[in-house]
């Protein structure tokens, strides 16, 4: 299913939103776990198979329903959001917190401003979160600013946060010592 999705969100990337109606009929009809949650587990392989899932699916939803369904999703997707950031708070894992992060910023990518309060929360959930893994993964010397990552969960997030700022949702003067290793030597 996962390559369904990404060809959903290539098409989404390209403009052709409506063309992935068909998709996101499927991606809402998948079980829902007992808080709402898409459970993936049927449909992708191990739990990192899960979580890429993840990163595709809900910038896909998102993108349809900003584009052709008069954003009526964005309850649902937002309360899915709220109950996995709540999962993630409980244990706070730093690939869990890399990945979670990823897919609120490229639903949030996708969710309409018109609609404030739902781009504002989103956008509050990723703030929250990129405060709490520079705390617990930077912290105490735990990982040095601007150092080449040595694992997924900090590459995801550096080119997180590069994205993040890039788009104006954090500011890059506060957050660019934490991806200064990805840009290109031009810049300084």
């Amino acid at each position: 299913m996962r390559e369904e999705w990404e060809q959903a969100l290539e098409q989404v990337r390209q403009g052709r939103v409506a063309e992935t109606a068909e998709v996101v009929e499927r991606i809402k009809a998948l079980p829902r776990d007992q808080d709402g949650v898409f459970d993936l587990s049927g449909t992708e392989g191990n739990h990192h198979d899960i979580q890429e899932a993840r990163r595709v699916l809900y910038p896909v939803y998102a993108a349809y329903e900003t584009n052709c369904n008069k954003k009526e999703g964005y309850p649902d997707i937002l309360g899915q959001m709220r109950v996995m950031d709540a999962r993630l708070q409980e244990r706070y894992d730093m690939l869990e917190a890399a990945v979670y992060m990823d897919s609120v910023l490229r639903t949030l990518l996708c969710f309409s401003q018109e609609v404030y309060e739902y781009y504002r929360e989103l956008m509050d959930l990723y703030r929250k979160n990129a405060r709490r893994f520079i705390r617990e993964f930077y912290g105490e010397g735990k990982i040095t600013p601007g150092a080449v990552p040595a694992r997924p969960g900090e590459a995801l997030f550096a080119e997180g946060l590069m994205l993040a700022c890039r788009e104006h949702i954090l500011l890059e003067d506060k957050y660019e010592v934490y991806y200064g290793f990805m840009e290109s030597p031009e810049k300084g």
